[in-house]
């Protein structure tokens, strides 16, 4: 029985995907990541810094297309919208936002940071049970049947032996 959509199991990934996602994580670094692919936006930032917030458009807000990035495996892009549902908007874009300093590059580059974060997060390949797992669940499955039958023949002669008493009379 799978626990959720969240926890994938090897079986459910085809081959080639495997293949496509064990390239592009050995392949993948934070610089690969097209800045060209997003629309990136600067809104005013709220809370605490006096004038600055009034004045500086600081906060960030990136999006792209999540079907229409290449740079990305199949995978990897369907995982980043199961795990990251909240962030998909009704268009289909993955949205990011960051107002945690007072500078735009900085939060740009808490964007990609993040981005970068969930990309390795996603393309994280399920990993299948290792054969001491698989034989110690054969086992508990084979003693679990024998005590089942083992509980079906008491009951059995427990019914018989009534049988037996109920004839007597």
């Amino acid at each position: 029985m799978r626990l959720s959509s969240t926890y994938p199991h090897i079986e459910d990934v085809a081959p080639k995907d495997v293949e496509e996602v064990q390239r592009f994580q050995a392949a993948f670094k934070r610089e690969d990541i097209p800045h060209k692919a997003f629309t990136t936006t600067f809104h005013r930032s709220g809370g605490a810094g006096g004038q600055n917030v009034n004045k500086v458009n600081t906060k960030v807000f990136m999006r792209f297309g999540l079907d229409e990035q290449a740079w990305l495996p199949h995978y990897v892009r369907r995982r980043l919208r199961e795990l990251d549902a909240k962030r998909v908007n009704s268009k289909g874009e993955y949205l990011i936002t960051s107002e945690k300093t007072r500078s735009q590059r900085h939060n740009i580059e808490d964007c990609l940071d993040r981005l970068w974060e969930s990309v390795c997060h996603a393309a994280e390949l399920p990993k299948g049970p290792d054969e001491e797992t698989v034989q110690r669940v054969e086992g508990l499955k084979k003693a679990e049947k024998a005590r089942n039958k083992e509980h079906k023949k008491r009951q059995s002669d427990r019914k018989a032996n009534r049988r037996k008493g109920f004839d007597d009379h």
